[in-house]
């Protein structure tokens, strides 16, 4: 359920991700972001840029000293302009409040008046003030390219795969439309939890692989597949993917690969390891798992697809447009319902 909170008031884009910025560059304060994003209002503003980046996950703050998270650091190391445009699009699009602002552009494909009103009913506070947020959230929707104006209407022109998945946190089993994953009760415990019994599995490093813009684009890919075959897509707080066919559940682990290659051989057997690891905490033996990366295996390195599809009976895809997945016989079999 989203709060007031959830609704930034900073009102470009681009100077958001300026805040990211400027505590890569040792601005911690409100005032001091203010002062390097070029504003001037007694740090009012500075706070407002400084929320709306903590909204997109570019910062964390305590008693208005900020520092960067994982993706914070990430996008101040961008150089290009359209590229960190690009980037902030793909955050917004993992906040709760404009993913399902999109979900509901892209099923209903409203006029302004139409979009107005929904906003209206889903911001939880005042009119008057979800007035005030709708225009700011006009303004990032246009900012980030996520939206287009065809005749009158709008409709979303980007990233549909990541818009029209279901993000499922951990232990989360209040929806009813789906069949969400829950830690089971193993009956030796998984070398990494909480003293809360709360499984936590590496998950500071799964939110830097996260932040990696080929993987994000990988998952988003694999949504719109999934969604074109008539399936619902999952983002796990910790499964990059999951889906299921009247209970034939599968997980993807998507890997992103270098041009030459040279780290496959080390994100492969990362990708084994959680994929078993998900297996065991998740209860789920028969679940049927798959690798995806951005390249195909090399002739010379044959042997790893042998030992994925035969020896693991992990199947083995690709793409290298972001649209279409490839996969060989052994891989295609291992998938079943849901091979490419």
């Amino acid at each position: 359920m989203v709060t007031t909170t959830d609704f930034p008031q900073a009102d470009r884009l681009s100077q958001v991700g300026l805040v990211a910025e400027a505590v890569a560059m040792g601005n911690y304060t409100d005032d001091a972001i203010e002062q390097y994003i070029g504003l001037d209002s007694d740090g009012r503003q500075g706070r407002y840029y400084r929320h709306a980046a903590l909204v997109l996950g570019l910062i964390s703050n305590d008693k208005n000293y900020s520092t960067l998270t994982a993706l914070g650091q990430e996008y101040a190391g961008l150089m290009n302009a359209q590229v960190r445009m690009d980037f902030l699009a793909r955050c917004l699009i993992d906040t709760p409040v404009f993913h399902q602002a999109l979900q509901y552009i892209l099923m209903s494909s409203p006029n302004e008046m139409q979009l107005k009103l929904w906003f209206r009913r889903f911001y939880p506070g005042a009119n008057s003030t979800a007035d005030r947020r709708f225009s700011t959230f006009m303004n990032y929707l246009r900012d980030a390219n996520l939206i287009a104006d065809a005749n009158g209407v709008y409709i979303v022109s980007k990233y549909t795969g990541s818009i029209i998945k279901i993000p499922i946190p951990a232990g989360n089993t209040s929806a009813a439309t789906v069949r969400l994953l829950s830690p089971s009760k193993p009956a030796t415990s998984p070398p990494v939890s909480s003293s809360s019994g709360v499984i936590s599995i590496d998950v500071d490093t799964q939110k830097l692989e996260r932040a990696n813009q080929i993987h994000w684009k990988l998952v988003d890919a694999k949504s719109s597949f999934l969604s074109d075959k008539g399936l619902t897509p999952n983002a796990h707080s910790q499964i990059d993917l999951y889906t299921d066919i009247q209970k034939d559940f599968i997980f993807y682990e998507m890997k992103s690969v270098n041009e030459d290659g040279s780290n496959l051989l080390p994100q492969l057997r990362k990708a084994v390891s959680q994929l078993y690891e998900y297996r065991f905490i998740y209860g789920e033996p028969s679940v049927r798992l798959c690798i995806v990366t951005n390249q195909g295996i090399a002739t010379k390195d044959k042997w790893l697809l042998n030992y994925l599809e035969k020896d693991r009976a992990i199947a083995y895809e690709w793409t290298e447009d972001f649209h279409n997945f490839n996969s060989e016989t052994g891989s295609k079999l291992l998938t079943g319902g849901f091979a490419t």
